[in-house]
């Protein structure tokens, strides 16, 4: 019920039934009840059971892209070679992980090709989607613009975001928004909310070790800054400290923090494609983001 002393002043000169009125459990302003609660918290665990496996996936790829990075000599190495490392290692990960090869025509062609992927901003799922729908399928009906909404949301918090809480808080948010949609569209969110939140928690444990991969020598990123100016730091001075303090605003972290933006905008991206398509594209939608993670960190490393 409203508490506000105008609200009291209008009940004061209603009769009695139109006050029970008021306070009718069909009353707009009524607020959830403890067991509504109760049962969306079950419901997001729920989804997020059944959608986290893409959270997972994205760590353990993460980690095993940076064994075979680290393979080899430690002879300076090109960009399009460390990106072709990165292409190979999704598609070996992929099939180890998931028993199944990647749908290719749901993928970047950079990854079809193993080649470096084009820079992109992040924009809209909706701006550069290209849809591979082969004309004897028939597509469903589109996502809706709240699905759509809450996911282009997520992929811009790691711009956005002042420090890493209100970046986790953020991806939360918008998970515990989707639950007014449909169970599958909820699922597509929530997919896309663990691929943000396990690629903070490894980037975090994990970024140092990236710039120390053996081949890459250059010792300073510009990109990696987000420096107009030709001033740069070297990336031995990437940090390490807690995710909680002053990691978030290194200068350099401000800079990698594209990476996180490119994972979810990666994923969401392919989800888009992959909900014309139902279930086939979740496994593409995963792949995609892992190789967009890689071969943005070694964008701004390299």
């Amino acid at each position: 019920m409203r508490t506000t002393a105008t609200y009291f002043a209008i009940l004061a000169g209603m009769t009695a039934p139109l006050t029970l009125v008021s306070c009718s459990p069909d009353s707009p302003a009524t607020p959830p009840t403890a067991v509504e609660t109760t049962v969306q918290r079950q419901n997001l665990q729920d989804i997020q059971k059944k959608y986290g496996w893409v959270g997972k996936y994205h760590t353990d790829g993460l980690a095993y892209m940076y064994t075979q990075l680290t393979k080899g000599s430690s002879r300076p190495r090109s960009h399009a070679e460390l990106c072709k490392i990165a292409a190979k290692a999704t598609k070996e990960f992929h099939k180890a992980a998931r028993r199944t090869e990647i749908p290719a025509s749901l993928l970047d062609p950079a990854l079809v090709g193993e080649f470096c992927p084009a820079d992109t901003d992040a924009g809209s799922i909706r701006k550069s989607i290209v849809a591979t729908i082969p004309s004897a399928m028939h597509p469903r009906a589109d996502m809706s613009s709240a699905a759509s909404g809450l996911i282009d949301q997520i992929s811009q918090l790691a711009a956005m975001s002042t420090s890493s809480f209100a970046y986790v808080s953020g991806v939360q948010s918008a998970e515990e928004q989707a639950m007014s949609l449909p169970p599958d569209e909820a699922g597509a969110v929530v997919a896309v909310g663990s691929i943000a939140l396990s690629s903070l928690d490894y980037w975090d444990a994990n970024l140092s070790s990236w710039a120390a991969i053996p081949g890459i020598e250059t010792a300073y990123s510009v990109s990696a800054l987000n420096m107009a100016a030709r001033t740069v730091q070297s990336v031995a001075a990437a940090p390490s400290g807690p995710r909680f303090g002053h990691w978030w605003q290194n200068p350099y972290v401000r800079g990698f923090r594209r990476v996180l933006g490119a994972d979810a905008l990666a994923g969401g991206r392919t989800i888009y494609v992959a909900w014309e398509l139902g279930p086939i594209g979740w496994d593409a939608a995963a792949a995609s983001a892992l190789f967009a993670s890689g071969t943005t960190a070694v964008a701004l490393l390299f």
